[in-house]
């Protein structure tokens, strides 16, 4: 109810000012992409990307802001949207991304260039999505290794390759991406 209260001021009190600038581009870009879309496409598209909120000890915190619409009105404007908050699995903020659920394609915006580009669209296998979400659990790798009747230098194998396709160092890392990038 207190972010309802304050709308929009919520984010000028607790998003740093660099950041702000980064969302007024986010909002230009995002919507300009969204209206070129056609009215069935808005609906399986989602946007994601990385701004910091400042916390209450004041040290900034990176985090994702995914929004899907699920509703759009006669005008197919967004009328109801989901949106989901996590902690960011990039280092940096930006990363600015639109998703199509149905055409498995993904765009992300470079800021440098101020241009969409079409990235691949990261697939992972069904043992590949076990074992992050084993890992996600908490299971060790033995334990996930017991769980699937295979032995731990199968789950190393698979863990190598969710790595690669990623582009990450560490399950930490490979999880919170696959959950941004809802490979789940």
């Amino acid at each position: 109810m207190k972010f309802k209260k304050k709308g929009y001021q919520h984010y000028f009190d607790n998003v740093p000012e660099g950041d702000l600038h980064l969302l007024k581009k986010i909002n230009d870009v995002g919507f300009e992409f969204f209206e070129n879309l056609t009215h069935e496409d808005k609906l399986t598209h989602s946007i994601s990307y990385d701004f910091h909120l400042k916390q209450s000890n004041g040290k900034p915190l990176l985090i994702n802001h995914k929004l899907k619409p699920i509703l759009l009105d006669k005008s197919s404007n967004p009328w109801i949207a989901l949106c989901v908050v996590s902690i960011s699995s990039h280092a940096n903020a930006g990363n600015i991304k639109f998703k199509s659920d149905d055409a498995g394609k993904q765009f992300e915006y470079d800021l440098a260039t101020d241009l969409w580009v079409e990235s691949p669209h990261v697939k992972l296998k069904p043992r590949e999505k076990d074992i992050l979400l084993f890992s996600a659990q908490g299971f060790t790798m033995e334990q996930i290794a017991d769980k699937l009747y295979v032995s731990i230098d199968t789950i190393k194998f698979h863990k190598k390759q969710i790595f690669s396709k990623l582009k990450v160092k560490s399950i930490t890392e490979a999880t919170a991406l696959a959950i941004e990038l809802s490979l789940f």
